[in-house]
């Protein structure tokens, strides 16, 4: 495998073709857009490094309050607290070595402010995380201008499983998604395949596969990059256990069900766990995670006369599908929701203000300004640019709530 960022010129044509694809695929049958895509938006004076600094910090303070968790708790109800199914126990080793955890893949969600500094409301801990297929806009741009070539998601992922094949010997590579989402109008498989392809070295063979389609091809010579979310391995767990038996190795187990869980930001803020982490820990924490809790019966009325200062999240809920705004939930439904069955605990966080930024539509001359939050992806051990969403009128900003998606990418303030 090359060390450059792209074997020149390979998939050029291709790229290019796929972003005018990809804004025709997304579009009703009178042309609208069913999901609103944005150009590409440049980042100047927000304080990234810090992020990329504090999260292996605070991925290290998780493993700490974890060990804590499961010495002073039976492991089911640790699960509980999660929000996380006992049958996705079996590919979760971080519950046997929590200080061996690590993230192939993450994408920290932040809420940039409008003095520079970000916040992060979530972290997603997955290797079926959404939205690196914006990053080919930004490669769009470059190509067409004639500008350097910034590495995208998916070459950094290339960039991580290639020294996985040449160690164990393996010659495949099956991005394995599930057939429920077949037909949703993804691209992101095309260009994580075409770019696997690209990048890898000669006489690997990069193919999709469904629990449906294709999956017979997985061997010991194949490793299995995971598309498919959790819930979805909970329709057939025992196709995932033959997956993750018959596979040569599988990058993508469940361990992020646990680390990326959004009780997380509510444990983090907890003065009893706290007092295990060093202070280095604690003060990051503090600088870059919103005030949050986790709701339980001693807080939750106080949690309710205070709504108008939070975001209440379900730990089991994904997309923002769950999230409810305090400021336009009145007390009483509040109070039915938080009480009721639920997979998992609620957190409340704090509202935090988001920056606003210039964001075209795609196939729109108007530029608006709107409050946007990030993405921020890394794979393997080398961080990308952001997967961005901006506010489409509601008072949540995230793809349930019709969010318009690009690409920001991080400009030095000399380039500026």
């Amino acid at each position: 495998m090359r060390d450059n960022v792209m074997t020149p010129n390979a998939g050029t044509a291709w790229v290019e073709e796929r972003v005018r694809d990809f804004c025709e695929r997304y579009k009703d049958g009178d042309g609208g857009k069913l999901i609103p895509l944005a150009t590409t938006v440049p980042l100047t004076g927000f304080r990234i490094d810090g992020v990329r600094s504090g999260v292996l910090e605070i991925i290290r303070a998780q493993s700490v309050i974890l060990r804590h968790l499961l010495s002073t708790m039976d492991t089911e109800a640790v699960l509980r607290l999660f929000g996380i199914p006992a049958q996705l126990v079996p590919w979760m080793p971080v519950l046997d070595a929590p200080e061996a955890y690590e993230a192939p893949v993450m994408r920290i969600d932040l809420i940039p402010l409008a003095d520079g500094s970000v916040r992060i409301c979530e972290l997603n801990l997955d290797s079926s995380v959404g939205g690196p297929e914006t990053a080919e806009f930004r490669r769009y741009e470059e190509l067409a201008a004639g500008l350097p070539l910034t590495p995208t998601p998916y070459e950094l992922l290339a960039r991580h499983i290639a020294p996985i094949l040449r160690q164990k010997g393996l010659t495949k590579v099956c991005l394995l998604d599930w057939s429920t989402w077949e037909g949703y109008g993804q691209f992101d498989l095309e260009w994580m395949r075409e770019t696997l392809t690209h990048q890898l070295p000669n006489g690997v063979e990069v193919f999709l596969a469904t629990e449906k389609s294709g999956s017979e091809r997985i061997d010991g010579q194949t490793l299995v990059f995971r598309v498919f979310m959790a819930d979805d391995a909970l329709t057939d767990p025992e196709f995932v256990a033959g997956v993750f038996r018959t596979a040569g190795h599988v990058v993508g187990d469940f361990s992020g069900e646990v680390m990326g869980s959004k009780v997380w930001m509510g444990l983090l803020h907890d003065s009893e766990l706290r007092a295990l982490l060093p202070a280095s820990a604690c003060e990051v924490i503090d600088a870059l995670v919103p005030r949050t809790h986790v709701v339980t019966d001693a807080n939750l009325d106080a949690l309710i006369d205070g709504r108008t200062g939070f975001f209440f999240k379900s730990a089991a809920d994904f997309g923002g599908s769950g999230v409810i705004d305090g400021r336009t939930a009145d007390a009483a439904g509040l109070r039915d929701r938080l009480a009721g069955e639920n997979r998992g605990s609620w957190i409340a966080q704090e509202i935090v203000q988001p920056a606003e930024f210039p964001v075209r539509l795609i196939g729109s001359s108007e530029t608006m300004s709107r409050e946007c939050v990030l993405g921020l992806y890394r794979y393997g051990e080398e961080w990308s640019g952001h997967f961005l969403r901006s506010r489409s009128g509601a008072s949540v900003i995230n793809m349930s709530s019709g969010a318009a998606v690009g690409w920001a990418y991080e400009v030095s303030s000399v380039e500026a």
